[in-house]
Parts: C-alpha cells; sequence; structure tokens
C-alpha cells in the first residue's frame, strides 16, 4: 500500500475516532462529596464524568459557574448539561435527564445546644440556603413571609456562619452528606445540632438539553450507569466518597 494512500485512510478515519465535545457546566463552589471546584480534587460526579468520557471518547470542556447561571447556560445552549434533579427543577423547558446518581437528602442545622423545631413552627426564623436552591418544603413559608431565607454560595459558608453564630434564630438546610464530608474533616463542625427529620430527598441527575445531541449524551450516559451499577463497579466508586 502506498504511503498516499495511507495518508488518505488515516485522512477519512480521523473524524470517525475524534473525540466529540460534551460541555458540562458545574459549581464554581465545593458540593462534597459530589464536586469540587478545585482541579486538584474530585467528587463522586466529577469522577463519573470521567469515566463516562473515557468510555465514549468525549472531550469534557467544564465551565464552572454559580448555581443559576448554569442553567442559563443551558437554556440558552451554551453547555449541554448541568447538574439537576428533576424533582426539585421549578421551570416549565423540557430537557433529557439521566439516571440518578445519588440520593440527596437534606436536614436543617443549628448550632449546638438549640432546638430545632418542627417545620410548621419555623415562624420568624432566617433559613440559611444555598443561593439559587429551590425547597419545596419551604416555598410556601418564603411566599407567605413566615420564614426569611438568607442565601450562601456554598455550604462552607453556612457552616462557617452557624460556627460563629450565637443566637438560635437561624438554622441552615444542607445535604446530609455534605454536612458528614465536612465533619469528617473539621472538629468544629461535628458539634452542631441536626434535625431528626429529613426537609427534601431527591435524585441527583444529569439534565441535558432538549436536542438531538442531548439525547444521545443522556442515553450513553444512563447506559454507562447502568453498566457501572450491574457491574458492582459504582458501588466500590460510590465508597470512596461517602
Amino acid at each position: 500500500m502506498s504511503r498516499a494512500v495511507v495518508f488518505l485512510l488515516l485522512y477519512l478515519i480521523a473524524p470517525l475516532v475524534r473525540a466529540e465535545k460534551l460541555q458540562v457546566a458545574l459549581y464554581d463552589t465545593d458540593y462534597p462529596p459530589y464536586h469540587f471546584a478545585d482541579s486538584g480534587h474530585k467528587g463522586l460526579v466529577d469522577e463519573l464524568l470521567i469515566r463516562f468520557a473515557e468510555k465514549y471518547n468525549h472531550d469534557i470542556q467544564y465551565i464552572l459557574v454559580p448555581e443559576v447561571r448554569s442553567q442559563h447556560l443551558l437554556d440558552a445552549g451554551k453547555v449541554d448539561v448541568r447538574l439537576e434533579s428533576e424533582q426539585w427543577y421549578r421551570g416549565n423547558k423540557q430537557y433529557y435527564w439521566s439516571d440518578s446518581i445519588a440520593v440527596v437528602e437534606d436536614i436543617l442545622v443549628m448550632p449546638s445546644g438549640c432546638h430545632i423545631p418542627a417545620i410548621d413552627e419555623l415562624g420568624g426564623y432566617v433559613l440559611m440556603a444555598r443561593f439559587g436552591y429551590t425547597y419545596p418544603e419551604f416555598e410556601a413559608l418564603f411566599a407567605s413571609g413566615k420564614l426569611h431565607r438568607e442565601d450562601f454560595y456554598s455550604e462552607i459558608d453556612m457552616l462557617s456562619a452557624l460556627v460563629d453564630m450565637q443566637q438560635n434564630q437561624r438554622v441552615a438546610v444542607i445535604a446530609k452528606n455534605t454536612l458528614q464530608w465536612y465533619a469528617s474533616k473539621n472538629n468544629a463542625f461535628k458539634k452542631f445540632t441536626v434535625s431528626d427529620y429529613s426537609v427534601g430527598k431527591a435524585a441527583m441527575q444529569l439534565q441535558f438539553t432538549y436536542n438531538e445531541k442531548g439525547k444521545r449524551m443522556s442515553e450513553q450516559f444512563n447506559e454507562f450507569m447502568k453498566n457501572l451499577k450491574s457491574s458492582g463497579e459504582f458501588a466500590k466508586i460510590e465508597s470512596n466518597y461517602q
């Protein structure tokens, strides 16, 4: 076979094996144990995306932005996918959704020694929440003005504020796994009072654009997750982030 023919074949084959670009919008702050903004660390979602890209030959390009901004970018078609829960999404647009990556359970947290009342007794309190997040259990209380909302850009900001807080009229809502991760790194975070009830539970998913690429990518990711789980590999990966 001549050299010219070899070059021609390589030229024709190259586009077929070229990695397809996948633009992913993730938080620009840490959300342990699922995601870390620092490229030197990775969370569960980060590792799954890396493995997914390797298996299907995708070139992942990360865009780290605040929660609200990531939704705007997805709707504008400037990214292909972001993190979200279909159960907690409050818009009216159509998307392709991945199967569950993890179940996120929200709890309430207050300074040590405080009593956490029932949800219907939180009138007059301030709920420390993550900016851009929706909290179905509290939206009616926000709307009525019975419960005030104070937004933070990360869970670590909320927890740090609670450590220094003397008054007991503020209560933070945070994912149980996230609190456990931070408490394992900082003894000060082990002293909080934690609610004995959940204030929300939903599947963490990938939210893909509603187009042909989004459909194809979501189907690939669901196949990828199904294979990981059936082989037992997902359980091994997940155990590294608990």
